[in-house]
C-alpha cells in the first residue's frame, strides 16, 4: 500500500491560511464521496466524486487539508481506517484538516490558537457561506466588519453549486461551512483570487471554547447533518 503522506501541522497549516492561503479540507466525509458513497449531508454525485477526487492531486494554489494521521491524535482509532485513502493522494504538500476539529488534535486548544483562528474574522469584511447551524453564523464572528450570509441548503448542497458560486462571486475573503461543496468552492474561489477558507464544523468547537466546554462532540452533535 502506499505510505501516507507527511502533513503539515495543525498551527503551521492555520498559519499559513491567516497569511493568505486558501483551505480546502478533506474529512471522514469527503473521502466517502471520492470512493463512490453517499454520507448524511451529501447524496453521492458522480460529478462532486470527480471533482473531489482530482482536488486532492492539484488544486492549483489552494492547499488541501487531508487528516493528520502521524499526530498523535487520540481518535487514531477511527482515523486508521482511512489510511487506504494514500491511494488517492499525490506526491505533494498537504496541510492538516484537524485545524477545526481539537477532538482530534487536543494540543491545538490554546489561546493562541483561537486568537489566530479568529484573526481570520476579525476587523474584517467576510462572506460567510453556511448550510446548518453546525456551521458559523453572523453572531459567532465578534469583531467582523461587514458580513454577507450566503445561506446554502442544510443538505446536498452540490446541487445548488452553481447558483451558490455565482451568489458568492469575488469578496476578498470566503469563510466556508457548507460540508463537501466547501471544499470544492475553496478551490475554485481561489482560483478567482478569493481568499477561501473551508471551516468546517468548526463553530461547535469556537463556542464550546467560549463557554470553556470539553472539546467533545454530543450525541447530537454527531447526527446532526
Amino acid at each position: 500500500m502506499k505510505s501516507y503522506p507527511s502533513v503539515l501541522s495543525e498551527h503551521e497549516t492555520l498559519t499559513r491560511v491567516c497569511a493568505g492561503a486558501s483551505l480546502a479540507r478533506f474529512g471522514d466525509g469527503e473521502f466517502k464521496l471520492c470512493r463512490g458513497g453517499g454520507i448524511k449531508s451529501q447524496a453521492h454525485d458522480p460529478v462532486l466524486q470527480q471533482r473531489l477526487r482530482a482536488i486532492l492531486r492539484d488544486s492549483g494554489a489552494c492547499l488541501v487539508g487531508i487528516p493528520n494521521l502521524r499526530s498523535d491524535t487520540p481518535k487514531q482509532k477511527f482515523w486508521s481506517g482511512f489510511l487506504t485513502a494514500s491511494q488517492l493522494l499525490a506526491d505533494r504538500e498537504y496541510g492538516s484538516a484537524f485545524i477545526s476539529r481539537p477532538d482530534s488534535a487536543p494540543w491545538i486548544d490554546t489561546p493562541a490558537y483561537w486568537q489566530l483562528l479568529a484573526s481570520l474574522w476579525r476587523g474584517q469584511d467576510v462572506t460567510l457561506v453556511r448550510g446548518s447551524k453546525k456551521g458559523l453564523v453572523v453572531e459567532d464572528l465578534v469583531g467582523a466588519g461587514h458580513v454577507t450570509e450566503i445561506i446554502a441548503p442544510r443538505q446536498h448542497a452540490w446541487g445548488s453549486y452553481d447558483a451558490l458560486l455565482e451568489q458568492v462571486g469575488t469578496p476578498t475573503r470566503a469563510l466556508l461551512c457548507v460540508g463537501p461543496t466547501a471544499t470544492v468552492m475553496a478551490v475554485d474561489l481561489c482560483a478567482r483570487g478569493v481568499h477561501a477558507i473551508d471551516l468546517g464544523h468548526v463553530a461547535l468547537f469556537w463556542r464550546k471554547h467560549l463557554r470553556g466546554l470539553p472539546m467533545r462532540l454530543t450525541k447530537d452533535e454527531k447526527s446532526w447533518p
